[in-house]
C-alpha cells in the first residue's frame, strides 16, 4: 500500500513479507533463532480483508471474490447482529460484508475459491516458518461458516498451534460466542477458536482504576463469566494495545494503581499479553492512534534516550515490579497453570487465590484511598493449613493470615508458608 498501511493489515501479497522488515528466509531465520532462545513466535494476521493494492483485487479471478454495493459500504461494526434474534438481515449483512474501510476491501471467504485460498495461504506459513500461533485480527468480521471451516483445517493439520482471536465485544457473553463455548449454535455458527483476547478483563481492571475507588464487581464478573466458556484459561488478559489510550495514562498516571493493575494482570488466569512500553509507563490517549504506537525510547541511532541500557526514575521502578513478577510467574507454573478461587470484593477490597496440589498464592487488592482491614478468616477454605505468607515483590513477611492490614491503593501478591 502507497500509504497509511504501516499497521499491516491492508496486506498486498498473502505470500510475502512486507519488504521493509525483510524478506521470506529471514523471518524463517528468526522464527528459527527465536525457537534457539526458548521463545515462541505468534503471527499476527487479518482474514477479513486486503488491502486495495493486493493484485487479486487489481486483476479480480472473479468478480464475486470481493462483497461490493452499489456505493462504498462499511461494515456497521456491531457484532450483535450476528446472534440478536430480534435482528435485521441487513444489519447482519453489513456487519459481515461491508469494507472495513476504504482501502481494506471485505474478502468474500462465502466463494469456495476464496476460502480454501485463505485456508492454504495461512497453512502455508506454519509449514515455511515453523511459527508457533496466529493473533487473528477483527476475528468477527469474517464469515461464520468460513471462520468455522478455517479453524477445522488449522486444527487438524497443527493440533498444537496456539489460536486466539480479537473480539471487541462489549459483553462477556458476546465475547465467549466467538471462543470454544457451551452455548448452542446461533444462525449456524459454533466458535472452534481455542482462546480471544480478554477485553472484559481489559474493560474491567480499567474501570477499577481509572477512578477513585473504582468498581471491582466487573473484574469479579468478568471472570464469573468463565463458565461460558469451554476452556478460559487459553484467553489472553491484557491492560492495552495498539488500539487504545495507554493504561497509565487512563489510571491518571498512578504508580499504585499501576502496580495493582500489573498485578492482576500477572496473576490471573490465561497468557498475559504486555504492549510495549507499557512496562516502562509510556503514556498517552489514543488521539490519534499514531500517539500510542510511539517508538520505544531508545535502540535508533540519535534516541535522546535509551531505556535499553538504564530506566531512571519512576520507569525503572515500573520495570523492576514487572520484571520481578513477571519472573516469579515463570517460575512457579501454580500462577500460569493452577486454579482460580476469587472472592466476592468487599469494601473496596478484592481477594483470589491462584493454588495447585503444592502452592497457594494470595491476590489481595486495596482500590480505596484508605487502608484497609481484612478478616483473613474469610478466606479459610484457601488459607487453611498456612499460618504465613511472604509479598513476591518486596519479600515482606505476612504473618498474620487471620487479620491483613491493607495500604491504600496496593495489591500484594502473598506466596503462603505452612
Amino acid at each position: 500500500m502507497p500509504k497509511a498501511s504501516y499497521h499491516g493489515y491492508a496486506v498486498t501479497d498473502c505470500y510475502r513479507i512486507d519488504p521493509r522488515y525483510g524478506t521470506n528466509e529471514e523471518y524463517a531465520q528468526f522464527v528459527k533463532a527465536a525457537h534457539g532462545q526458548g521463545l515462541k513466535v505468534v503471527q499476527d494476521i487479518v482474514l477479513n480483508h486486503w488491502g486495495s493494492y493486493h493484485h487479486l483485487f487489481l486483476d479480480k479471478p472473479a468478480a464475486d471474490w470481493f462483497h461490493a454495493f452499489p456505493a462504498f459500504t462499511r461494515s456497521n461494526y456491531n457484532a450483535f447482529a450476528l446472534n440478536d434474534p430480534h435482528g435485521s438481515k441487513r444489519d447482519y449483512t453489513l456487519f459481515n460484508d461491508g469494507w472495513f474501510d476504504t482501502t481494506m476491501p471485505d474478502v468474500n471467504q462465502g466463494n469456495p475459491l476464496v476460502a480454501t485460498y485463505l485456508i492454504q495461504n495461512f497453512l502455508w506459513w506454519v509449514e515455511s516458518t515453523g511459527l508457533d500461533g496466529y493473533r487473528i485480527d477483527t476475528y468477527p468480521y469474517s464469515n461464520p461458516q468460513f471462520l468455522m471451516a478455517w479453524g477445522k483445517a488449522i486444527a487438524e493439520e497443527y493440533p498444537k498451534l496456539a489460536l486466539f482471536g480479537e473480539a471487541w465485544e462489549g459483553t462477556e457473553a458476546e465475547q465467549a460466542f466467538f471462543a470454544q463455548n457451551i452455548l448452542p449454535p446461533v444462525n449456524g455458527f459454533k466458535s472452534n477458536l481455542p482462546g480471544l483476547l480478554d477485553f472484559q478483563i481489559c474493560f474491567a481492571i480499567g474501570d477499577a482504576l481509572k477512578t477513585e475507588n473504582g468498581d471491582l464487581s466487573k473484574l469479579y464478573h468478568a471472570l464469573q463469566a468463565d463458565w461460558l466458556y469451554v476452556d478460559a484459561t487459553r484467553n489472553v488478559p491484557f491492560l492495552d494495545n495498539h488500539d487504545m489510550s495507554r493504561f497509565y495514562s487512563v489510571i491518571g498516571e498512578d504508580f499504585g494503581k499501576f502496580k495493582t493493575g500489573m498485578a492482576w494482570l500477572l496473576t490471573l488466569r490465561g497468557t498475559p499479553q504486555l504492549y510495549y512500553g507499557t512496562e516502562v509507563l509510556m503514556k498517552n490517549f489514543s488521539n490519534p492512534d499514531g500517539k500510542v504506537r510511539e517508538d520505544f525510547p531508545g535502540g535508533f541511532a540519535g534516541d535522546k534516550t535509551n531505556y535499553f541500557a538504564a530506566r531512571p526514575g519512576p520507569a525503572g521502578e515500573a520495570f523492576d515490579y514487572v520484571s520481578k513478577l513477571a519472573n516469579y510467574r515463570k517460575a512457579h507454573p501454580v500462577l500460569s497453570s493452577g486454579k482460580l478461587m476469587q472472592f466476592i470484593p468487599q469494601n473496596g477490597v478484592y481477594t483470589y487465590f491462584r493454588y495447585d496440589e503444592t502452592a497457594c498464592v494470595m491476590v489481595i487488592a486495596n482500590n480505596t484511598k484508605d487502608e484497609k482491614q481484612v478478616d483473613g478468616t474469610r478466606f479459610a477454605e484457601r488459607t487453611g493449613g498456612f499460618s504465613s505468607g511472604v509479598e513476591v515483590v518486596s519479600g515482606a513477611v505476612v504473618a498474620d493470615l487471620k487479620t491483613l492490614r491493607v495500604p491504600p491503593h496496593t495489591a500484594w501478591v502473598v506466596e503462603l508458608r505452612k
